[in-house]
Protein backbone atom coordinates (compact mmCIF):
# COMPACT_ATOMS: atom_id res chain seq x y z
CA UNK A 1 0.00 0.00 0.00
CA UNK A 2 1.43 3.45 -1.02
CA UNK A 3 0.23 6.99 0.91
CA UNK A 4 1.65 10.29 0.17
CA UNK A 5 3.73 11.42 3.00
CA UNK A 6 5.33 15.36 2.68
CA UNK A 7 6.01 14.23 -0.67
CA UNK A 8 7.56 11.00 -0.14
CA UNK A 9 5.86 7.81 -1.15
CA UNK A 10 5.18 5.40 2.02
CA UNK A 11 5.18 1.52 1.56
CA UNK A 12 3.69 -0.47 4.29
CA UNK A 13 5.01 -4.13 3.76
CA UNK A 14 2.37 -7.10 3.69
CA UNK A 15 -0.65 -4.57 2.65
CA UNK A 16 -0.79 -3.18 5.78
CA UNK A 17 0.56 -1.33 8.92
CA UNK A 18 3.90 -1.89 10.94
CA UNK A 19 4.33 -3.09 14.16
CA UNK A 20 8.05 -2.13 15.35
CA UNK A 21 9.25 -4.88 17.48
CA UNK A 22 12.00 -5.07 20.10
CA UNK A 23 14.41 -5.28 18.93
CA UNK A 24 34.48 5.07 26.38
CA UNK A 25 36.46 5.91 24.36
CA UNK A 26 34.31 7.91 22.29
CA UNK A 27 35.00 11.66 21.02
CA UNK A 28 32.71 14.68 21.15
CA UNK A 29 33.23 17.90 19.33
CA UNK A 30 30.67 20.41 20.05
CA UNK A 31 30.43 23.85 17.54
CA UNK A 32 30.53 27.03 19.19
CA UNK A 33 32.90 25.57 22.98
CA UNK A 34 30.18 23.55 23.73
CA UNK A 35 26.63 22.28 23.97
CA UNK A 36 23.54 24.33 24.30
CA UNK A 37 21.46 23.25 27.33
CA UNK A 38 17.46 23.45 24.86
CA UNK A 39 14.63 21.12 24.57
CA UNK A 40 14.77 21.35 20.40
CA UNK A 41 13.83 17.56 19.35
CA UNK A 42 16.92 15.25 19.18
CA UNK A 43 18.01 14.23 15.88
CA UNK A 44 21.64 11.69 15.61
CA UNK A 45 23.21 11.05 11.95
CA UNK A 46 24.92 8.20 11.59
CA UNK A 47 27.55 8.38 9.41
CA UNK A 48 31.03 8.44 7.69
CA UNK A 49 33.47 7.07 5.81
CA UNK A 50 32.73 9.17 1.93
CA UNK A 51 31.42 11.90 1.45
CA UNK A 52 28.51 10.06 -0.46
CA UNK A 53 27.52 9.32 3.21
CA UNK A 54 28.26 11.89 4.93
CA UNK A 55 27.07 14.75 2.55
CA UNK A 56 23.34 13.97 2.59
CA UNK A 57 23.68 13.85 6.09
CA UNK A 58 25.18 17.35 6.49
CA UNK A 59 22.40 18.64 4.11
CA UNK A 60 19.78 17.09 5.99
CA UNK A 61 21.69 18.59 9.28
CA UNK A 62 21.06 22.06 7.62
CA UNK A 63 17.52 21.80 7.52
CA UNK A 64 16.83 20.04 10.85
CA UNK A 65 18.43 23.15 12.27
CA UNK A 66 17.02 25.55 10.54
CA UNK A 67 13.30 23.46 11.99
CA UNK A 68 14.72 24.13 15.54
CA UNK A 69 16.28 20.57 15.75
CA UNK A 70 19.14 19.72 17.97
CA UNK A 71 21.74 17.94 15.33
CA UNK A 72 24.02 15.32 16.52
CA UNK A 73 26.42 13.36 13.47
CA UNK A 74 28.13 10.12 15.04
CA UNK A 75 30.57 8.39 12.70
CA UNK A 76 34.01 7.18 12.98
CA UNK A 77 36.35 8.80 15.21
CA UNK A 78 39.19 8.56 12.70
CA UNK A 79 36.89 9.54 9.66
CA UNK A 80 36.44 12.56 7.53
CA UNK A 81 33.45 13.14 9.08
CA UNK A 82 35.00 15.16 11.88
CA UNK A 83 36.05 17.72 10.38
CA UNK A 84 33.52 17.45 7.59
CA UNK A 85 30.98 18.16 10.36
CA UNK A 86 33.30 20.16 12.32
CA UNK A 87 33.12 22.66 9.08
CA UNK A 88 29.53 22.79 9.08
CA UNK A 89 29.30 23.70 12.64
CA UNK A 90 27.46 20.55 13.85
CA UNK A 91 28.46 18.69 16.58
CA UNK A 92 30.39 15.64 16.42
CA UNK A 93 30.60 12.25 18.25
CA UNK A 94 33.29 9.89 17.27
CA UNK A 95 33.49 6.21 18.13
CA UNK A 96 35.54 3.05 16.83
CA UNK A 97 34.50 1.77 13.69
CA UNK A 98 36.01 -1.04 11.65
CA UNK A 99 35.45 -1.82 7.55
CA UNK A 100 34.01 -5.24 7.51
CA UNK A 101 35.37 -7.09 4.47
CA UNK A 102 32.62 -9.80 3.78
CA UNK A 103 35.35 -11.87 1.35
CA UNK A 104 38.49 -11.75 3.64
CA UNK A 105 36.94 -10.85 7.78
CA UNK A 106 39.67 -9.30 9.79
CA UNK A 107 39.21 -10.20 13.65
CA UNK A 108 41.06 -6.67 14.27
CA UNK A 109 37.97 -4.56 12.30
CA UNK A 110 35.07 -7.16 13.78
CA UNK A 111 36.54 -6.11 17.27
CA UNK A 112 36.67 -2.19 16.43
CA UNK A 113 32.93 -2.54 15.24
CA UNK A 114 31.93 -4.27 18.60
CA UNK A 115 34.09 -1.58 20.58
CA UNK A 116 32.33 1.36 18.51
CA UNK A 117 28.60 -0.39 18.96
CA UNK A 118 29.51 -0.43 23.09
CA UNK A 119 30.72 3.36 23.07
CA UNK A 120 27.42 4.68 20.67
CA UNK A 121 25.63 2.73 22.95
CA UNK A 122 26.87 4.36 26.17
CA UNK A 123 26.36 8.07 24.27
CA UNK A 124 22.69 7.06 23.17
CA UNK A 125 21.52 6.15 26.56
CA UNK A 126 23.56 9.30 28.33
CA UNK A 127 21.38 11.81 25.17
CA UNK A 128 18.80 10.01 24.84
CA UNK A 129 17.93 10.94 21.17
CA UNK A 130 14.74 11.32 19.89
CA UNK A 131 15.68 9.90 16.74
CA UNK A 132 18.47 8.43 14.74
CA UNK A 133 19.22 8.12 11.44
CA UNK A 134 21.67 5.91 9.54
CA UNK A 135 22.98 6.90 6.54
CA UNK A 136 25.17 3.52 5.08
CA UNK A 137 28.18 2.46 5.05
CA UNK A 138 30.37 0.43 8.14
CA UNK A 139 30.89 3.99 9.90
CA UNK A 140 27.02 3.41 10.63
CA UNK A 141 26.95 0.05 12.32
CA UNK A 142 28.15 1.54 15.67
CA UNK A 143 24.80 4.31 15.93
CA UNK A 144 22.30 1.91 13.84
CA UNK A 145 23.43 -1.06 16.26
CA UNK A 146 23.61 1.38 19.51
CA UNK A 147 20.01 2.58 18.67
CA UNK A 148 18.50 -1.17 18.28
CA UNK A 149 20.48 -2.13 21.78
CA UNK A 150 18.44 0.98 23.93
CA UNK A 151 15.00 1.24 21.76
CA UNK A 152 15.98 4.84 20.38
CA UNK A 153 13.47 4.95 17.42
CA UNK A 154 15.74 4.76 14.09
CA UNK A 155 15.29 5.45 10.54
CA UNK A 156 17.56 4.18 7.67
CA UNK A 157 18.46 5.90 4.85
CA UNK A 158 19.71 3.85 1.68
CA UNK A 159 20.87 5.58 -2.00
CA UNK A 160 21.79 2.77 -3.82
CA UNK A 161 19.43 -0.12 -6.34
CA UNK A 162 20.86 -2.67 -4.17
CA UNK A 163 21.06 -1.91 -0.05
CA UNK A 164 24.10 -2.97 1.81
CA UNK A 165 24.41 -4.60 4.50
CA UNK A 166 23.58 -2.55 7.85
CA UNK A 167 19.98 -1.07 5.95
CA UNK A 168 19.69 -5.18 5.17
CA UNK A 169 20.60 -6.58 8.52
CA UNK A 170 18.27 -3.68 10.66
CA UNK A 171 15.61 -2.74 8.13
CA UNK A 172 12.78 -5.02 9.59
CA UNK A 173 12.97 -3.28 13.00
CA UNK A 174 13.63 0.37 11.63
CA UNK A 175 10.83 2.58 12.08
CA UNK A 176 11.22 3.93 8.16
CA UNK A 177 13.90 2.72 5.02
CA UNK A 178 13.92 6.34 3.21
CA UNK A 179 14.52 4.81 -0.65
CA UNK A 180 16.25 7.07 -3.26
CA UNK A 181 15.45 5.02 -5.99
CA UNK A 182 12.09 2.85 -5.76
CA UNK A 183 13.75 -0.45 -6.77
CA UNK A 184 15.38 -1.03 -3.93
CA UNK A 185 12.34 -1.72 -2.14
CA UNK A 186 12.12 -5.13 -3.21
CA UNK A 187 15.32 -6.03 -1.46
CA UNK A 188 13.93 -5.33 1.92
CA UNK A 189 10.05 -6.95 1.94
CA UNK A 190 10.02 -6.97 5.77
CA UNK A 191 10.14 -3.02 5.97
CA UNK A 192 8.08 0.53 5.63
CA UNK A 193 10.06 1.84 2.75
CA UNK A 194 9.50 5.43 1.53
CA UNK A 195 10.87 6.79 -1.63
CA UNK A 196 12.79 10.19 -1.04
CA UNK A 197 14.87 12.60 -2.98
CA UNK A 198 18.27 12.63 -2.12
CA UNK A 199 19.56 15.41 0.13
CA UNK A 200 22.06 17.66 -1.50
CA UNK A 201 24.07 20.74 -0.65
CA UNK A 202 21.51 23.34 -2.54
CA UNK A 203 24.13 26.27 -2.85
CA UNK A 204 24.82 27.35 -6.43
CA UNK A 205 27.00 29.66 -7.53
CA UNK A 206 26.80 32.18 -10.47
CA UNK A 207 28.98 30.50 -13.46
CA UNK A 208 31.37 34.00 -13.58
CA UNK A 209 31.52 33.56 -9.80
CA UNK A 210 32.50 30.71 -9.78
CA UNK A 211 34.82 30.40 -12.58
CA UNK A 212 36.60 33.23 -10.98
CA UNK A 213 37.34 32.05 -8.34
CA UNK A 214 38.58 28.71 -9.58
CA UNK A 215 41.01 30.69 -12.68
CA UNK A 216 38.63 30.00 -15.32
CA UNK A 217 38.22 31.76 -18.19
CA UNK A 218 34.42 32.73 -19.01
CA UNK A 219 34.69 31.16 -22.50
CA UNK A 220 36.47 28.07 -21.89
CA UNK A 221 34.83 24.56 -21.82
CA UNK A 222 35.50 22.44 -18.29
CA UNK A 223 35.41 19.55 -17.97
CA UNK A 224 35.37 18.49 -13.88
CA UNK A 225 37.26 15.14 -12.56
CA UNK A 226 35.72 14.03 -9.22
CA UNK A 227 36.51 10.55 -7.90
CA UNK A 228 35.03 10.91 -4.31
CA UNK A 229 35.84 13.02 -1.65
CA UNK A 230 38.83 10.56 -1.26
CA UNK A 231 39.78 10.83 -5.27
CA UNK A 232 40.27 7.88 -7.49
CA UNK A 233 43.39 5.92 -7.85
CA UNK A 234 42.25 5.18 -11.67
CA UNK A 235 40.76 8.42 -12.88
CA UNK A 236 43.95 9.85 -11.68
CA UNK A 237 46.32 7.89 -14.17
CA UNK A 238 43.72 7.22 -16.89
CA UNK A 239 41.88 11.29 -17.29
CA UNK A 240 45.51 13.21 -17.21
CA UNK A 241 47.28 10.48 -20.29
CA UNK A 242 43.39 11.11 -22.22
CA UNK A 243 43.37 14.78 -21.88
CA UNK A 244 46.68 15.35 -23.29
CA UNK A 245 45.23 14.24 -26.45
CA UNK A 246 41.58 15.60 -25.71
CA UNK A 247 43.06 19.05 -24.91
CA UNK A 248 45.53 19.01 -27.96
CA UNK A 249 41.77 19.01 -30.53
CA UNK A 250 40.52 21.31 -27.73
CA UNK A 251 42.42 24.54 -27.17
CA UNK A 252 39.48 25.95 -25.38
CA UNK A 253 39.10 22.42 -23.11
CA UNK A 254 40.22 23.53 -19.78
CA UNK A 255 40.58 20.63 -16.47
CA UNK A 256 39.24 20.79 -13.33
CA UNK A 257 40.51 18.22 -11.45
CA UNK A 258 40.01 16.71 -8.03
CA UNK A 259 42.99 13.77 -7.07
CA UNK A 260 42.21 13.45 -3.66
CA UNK A 261 44.94 14.73 -0.61
CA UNK A 262 47.10 11.99 -0.70
CA UNK A 263 47.52 11.32 -4.72
CA UNK A 264 47.94 15.32 -5.69
CA UNK A 265 52.01 15.45 -5.56
CA UNK A 266 51.63 12.09 -7.42
CA UNK A 267 49.20 13.36 -10.00
CA UNK A 268 51.22 16.84 -10.26
CA UNK A 269 54.58 15.34 -11.01
CA UNK A 270 52.81 13.24 -13.65
CA UNK A 271 51.14 16.20 -15.53
CA UNK A 272 54.14 18.56 -14.84
CA UNK A 273 53.36 21.86 -16.07
CA UNK A 274 50.23 20.95 -18.66
CA UNK A 275 48.84 24.56 -19.45
CA UNK A 276 44.54 24.52 -18.97
CA UNK A 277 45.13 22.32 -16.43
CA UNK A 278 44.20 22.63 -12.49
CA UNK A 279 44.73 20.33 -10.01
CA UNK A 280 43.12 20.33 -6.35
CA UNK A 281 43.32 17.50 -3.49
CA UNK A 282 39.73 18.60 -2.47
CA UNK A 283 37.31 21.25 -4.26
CA UNK A 284 34.22 22.53 -3.42
CA UNK A 285 31.69 20.93 -5.06
CA UNK A 286 29.16 23.47 -5.34
CA UNK A 287 31.48 25.83 -6.94
CA UNK A 288 33.00 23.89 -8.83
CA UNK A 289 30.01 22.10 -10.76
CA UNK A 290 28.38 25.82 -10.71
CA UNK A 291 31.37 26.47 -13.48
CA UNK A 292 31.96 23.51 -15.00
CA UNK A 293 29.71 22.44 -18.44
CA UNK A 294 30.21 18.52 -17.90
CA UNK A 295 32.29 16.09 -15.60
CA UNK A 296 33.66 12.41 -15.29
CA UNK A 297 33.10 10.83 -12.19
CA UNK A 298 32.68 7.66 -10.41
CA UNK A 299 28.80 6.56 -9.84
CA UNK A 300 28.24 7.27 -6.29
CA UNK A 301 24.27 8.16 -6.11
CA UNK A 302 25.26 11.50 -4.10
CA UNK A 303 27.58 12.41 -7.15
CA UNK A 304 25.57 11.75 -9.50
CA UNK A 305 22.47 13.70 -7.39
CA UNK A 306 24.59 16.47 -6.89
CA UNK A 307 25.37 16.80 -10.71
CA UNK A 308 21.55 16.65 -11.74
CA UNK A 309 20.83 19.78 -9.08
CA UNK A 310 23.16 21.73 -10.91
CA UNK A 311 22.30 20.45 -14.62
CA UNK A 312 25.68 19.19 -15.68
CA UNK A 313 25.71 16.04 -17.80
CA UNK A 314 28.62 13.35 -16.75
CA UNK A 315 30.59 10.74 -18.34
CA UNK A 316 30.66 7.69 -15.00
CA UNK A 317 33.26 5.39 -15.00
CA UNK A 318 31.56 2.85 -12.21
CA UNK A 319 33.79 1.67 -9.64
CA UNK A 320 33.79 -1.83 -10.25
CA UNK A 321 34.54 -3.54 -6.47
CA UNK A 322 31.98 -1.22 -5.02
CA UNK A 323 29.09 -3.50 -3.35
CA UNK A 324 26.18 -5.39 -5.55
CA UNK A 325 27.82 -3.28 -8.51
CA UNK A 326 25.37 -0.79 -7.79
CA UNK A 327 27.69 1.87 -8.99
CA UNK A 328 27.27 0.22 -12.32
CA UNK A 329 23.08 0.30 -11.67
CA UNK A 330 23.64 3.89 -10.93
CA UNK A 331 25.50 4.57 -14.54
CA UNK A 332 23.05 2.31 -16.91
CA UNK A 333 20.29 4.62 -14.96
CA UNK A 334 21.61 7.86 -15.65
CA UNK A 335 22.39 7.03 -19.37
CA UNK A 336 18.69 5.53 -20.11
CA UNK A 337 17.60 9.42 -18.35
CA UNK A 338 19.64 10.50 -21.10
CA UNK A 339 22.19 12.36 -18.78
CA UNK A 340 25.32 11.77 -19.68
CA UNK A 341 27.41 8.22 -21.09
CA UNK A 342 29.70 5.79 -18.99
CA UNK A 343 32.30 3.71 -19.68
CA UNK A 344 33.92 0.80 -17.86
CA UNK A 345 37.39 0.51 -15.89
CA UNK A 346 39.98 -0.28 -17.55
CA UNK A 347 37.92 0.59 -21.25
CA UNK A 348 40.03 3.79 -21.93
CA UNK A 349 38.77 3.96 -25.34
CA UNK A 350 35.20 4.58 -24.36
CA UNK A 351 36.01 7.09 -21.59
CA UNK A 352 37.29 8.67 -24.60
CA UNK A 353 34.84 8.62 -27.07
CA UNK A 354 31.89 9.21 -24.34
CA UNK A 355 34.61 12.36 -23.21
CA UNK A 356 34.28 13.78 -26.72
CA UNK A 357 30.98 13.00 -27.69
CA UNK A 358 29.74 15.47 -24.61
CA UNK A 359 32.12 18.14 -25.68
CA UNK A 360 29.90 18.58 -28.59
CA UNK A 361 27.51 21.53 -28.11
CA UNK A 362 24.68 19.62 -28.97
CA UNK A 363 24.91 16.57 -27.39
CA UNK A 364 26.13 17.87 -24.21
CA UNK A 365 22.96 20.95 -24.40
CA UNK A 366 20.74 18.04 -24.15
CA UNK A 367 22.38 15.99 -21.51
CA UNK A 368 22.18 18.74 -19.25
CA UNK A 369 18.40 19.02 -20.35
CA UNK A 370 17.62 15.54 -18.86
CA UNK A 371 20.35 16.04 -15.76
CA UNK A 372 17.77 18.97 -14.66
CA UNK A 373 15.06 16.54 -14.94
CA UNK A 374 17.14 13.96 -12.47
CA UNK A 375 17.83 16.90 -10.05
CA UNK A 376 16.87 16.24 -6.09
CA UNK A 377 16.02 19.74 -5.36
CA UNK A 378 14.34 19.80 -2.62
CA UNK A 379 14.87 16.53 -1.10
CA UNK A 380 16.10 18.14 2.28
CA UNK A 381 12.73 19.01 3.03
CA UNK A 382 11.31 16.27 1.73
CA UNK A 383 13.54 14.19 4.01
CA UNK A 384 12.84 16.20 7.53
CA UNK A 385 9.10 16.14 6.88
CA UNK A 386 8.88 12.38 6.36
CA UNK A 387 11.33 11.78 9.38
CA UNK A 388 9.31 14.53 11.89
CA UNK A 389 6.55 12.56 12.34
CA UNK A 390 8.68 9.13 13.62
CA UNK A 391 10.61 10.75 16.25
CA UNK A 392 10.33 10.11 20.22
CA UNK A 393 7.39 12.11 21.73
CA UNK A 394 9.23 13.47 25.04
CA UNK A 395 7.67 15.73 28.11
CA UNK A 396 8.02 18.55 28.83
CA UNK A 397 11.28 20.17 30.20
CA UNK A 398 11.60 19.48 34.00
CA UNK A 399 9.34 16.53 33.98
CA UNK A 400 11.15 13.97 32.15
CA UNK A 401 12.43 11.47 34.67
CA UNK A 402 16.23 10.15 34.46
CA UNK A 403 17.27 7.56 31.94
CA UNK A 404 17.98 4.49 33.99
CA UNK A 405 21.89 2.94 33.28
CA UNK A 406 20.69 -0.52 32.38
CA UNK A 407 16.86 -0.61 30.77
CA UNK A 408 15.35 -3.26 30.53
CA UNK A 409 13.55 -3.30 26.39
CA UNK A 410 11.02 -5.36 27.17
CA UNK A 411 9.13 -2.86 29.67
CA UNK A 412 9.69 -0.29 26.81
CA UNK A 413 6.25 1.25 26.42
CA UNK A 414 6.89 2.26 22.61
Amino acid sequence: MTEPNGGAVVTEPNGGAVVTEPNGGATVTEPNGGPAVTDAPRLWLATGGTGGHVFPALALAAKARDAGWSVVVLGGATGPEAAWSRDAGVAFHGVAAGKLDRERPSPAALARALRGIAQATRLLLRSRPDLLVGFGGFASLPGVAGAWITRTPYVLHETNAVPGLVTRAFARHARLVVLTQAVTAASVPRARTAVVPLPVRERRVGRAEARAALGVPDAATLTLVLGGSQGSAYLNEAVPAIAERVQADHPDLWLLHQTGERWLDTVRAACGARPRTLLAGFVDAATAFSAADLAITRGGFGTLADAAFHGVPLVVVPLPSASEDHQRHNAEALAADGAGLWAAQGDTGALERAWRALLDPGPRGRAADAARTRSPEGGGEALLETLTPLARRRPPAGSEPPASPNPDPRSDPR
